[in-house]
């Protein structure tokens, strides 16, 4: 339970760092395509996620706990990745 709650904790870390960007930098040209390059870069570890989720489950069927705590590994992941890349384009732009 408390490393659930540990994800969480970074998730929602992130998610307001991202919010805070949208906030201060978003509204002009160069913050929204700092935002939409990060989150198009994101979206495909996305698909690459699902689609391991997705052969491990046919090859070595996943109980509901099990695919639960891979979609929370996915999100998280997906947020930190954004969060890498959203620092990475705001320092190049």
């Amino acid at each position: 339970m408390i490393k659930f709650l540990i994800v969480v904790t970074l998730v929602w870390i992130l998610y307001q760092y991202e919010k805070r960007f949208m906030l201060n930098e978003g509204h002009d040209e160069r913050g929204k395509m700092i935002f939409y390059k990060a989150r198009s870069r994101a979206f495909t570890y996305v698909l690459i996620g699902w689609l391991a989720v997705y052969l491990v489950d046919n090859f070595h069927p996943l109980t509901y706990t099990q695919f639960k705590n891979a979609i929370v590994i996915i999100i998280a992941g997906i947020f930190i990745i954004q969060f890498i890349y959203l620092f990475l384009y705001r320092r190049k732009y």
